[in-house]
């Protein structure tokens, strides 16, 4: 059988042609779905036009450049781009820092109190009946000391047509709970049982196993800088374009996911 050979290797200068003028170039990023993209790019450029760094933050912001992007500072290869395009990349991202800390960073703190409820993480057990009296029998068992939860979900199986999901749900954030499952853990501690609570399909019978308070520490702040700034950006967008703010997706360092059965317990990652 004859071997096919292995196609060319595309290079730069094998696609630029078809990027010879503006239209084309506009045309493509509207097909290509990137035009909203490079709006965004743009109204940040505009907007750190005015930043200013000096020798030390310029010299800081290259190291932390190459370091991000696992290049060597004496050799640098990055995406085709030439020394100068790298340290250009690099003083931008400087920039927007800076221009990120000055307009919000006075906000951090109120911003943080309207938002704690929804940052505090919690680790749960949740168990998932098909009848309530099932649910209630093994909510009473544990509580009674008889059976742990997910002891009472097995022996209880047979009663409820099946055995009864028990998902280990966190650490996750608050805010990335549905809303029916976060209001039956707010205000409780580690260690509770709660339920049974209705949620879908089931009767949901919880237990608490952590809950850990948010607290504004250097890595919460420089997440919540980010969150500022993007929903700056976006009502910026959204005054350009016409069209409505987006809601913003808050990224959670942790998730897990129980939205494969009927009582989504989890908001979807763009709720």
């Amino acid at each position: 059988m004859e071997n096919t050979p292995p196609p060319r290797v595309v290079k730069l200068g094998d696609i630029l042609p078809s990027l010879a003028n503006f239209e084309i170039i506009l045309s493509s990023l509207k097909s290509y779905r990137l035009w909203p993209v490079v709006l965004r790019e743009a109204l940040l450029d505009k907007a750190i036009s005015g930043v200013a760094c000096n020798e030390g933050e310029i010299a800081e912001a290259w190291a932390t450049w190459c370091k991000r992007n696992e290049v060597d500072p004496a050799n640098p290869v990055f995406e085709g781009l030439s020394r100068p395009e790298m340290t250009v990349a690099a003083l931008r991202e400087k920039k927007i820092e800076k221009f990120r800390e000055q307009n919000f960073g006075r906000m951090v703190p109120e911003y943080f109190r309207s938002r704690k409820g929804l940052l505090d993480r919690v680790t749960l057990e949740v168990v998932q009946f098909h009848h309530a009296a099932v649910a209630e029998e093994a909510l009473f068992r544990c509580l009674e000391g008889e059976q742990t939860l997910e002891e009472a979900a097995h022996e209880l199986a047979h009663s409820d047509g099946g055995e009864p999901p028990v998902r280990k749900v966190g650490p996750i954030g608050m805010g990335r709970l549905s809303s029916g499952l976060a209001a039956l853990v707010n205000g409780s501690r580690s260690g509770a049982l709660l339920g049974p609570k209705k949620l879908g399909h089931f009767h949901c019978v919880v237990r608490v196993i952590d809950i850990r308070e948010a607290a504004l520490d250097v890595r919460m702040r420089n997440r919540l800088l980010e969150e500022l700034l993007n929903n700056w950006v976006e009502q910026q967008m959204a005054a350009m374009t016409g069209r409505p703010p987006r809601p913003m997706a808050h990224d959670e360092e942790e998730t897990a996911s129980v939205t494969a059965h009927p009582a989504g317990a989890l908001k979807n990652r763009t709720a």
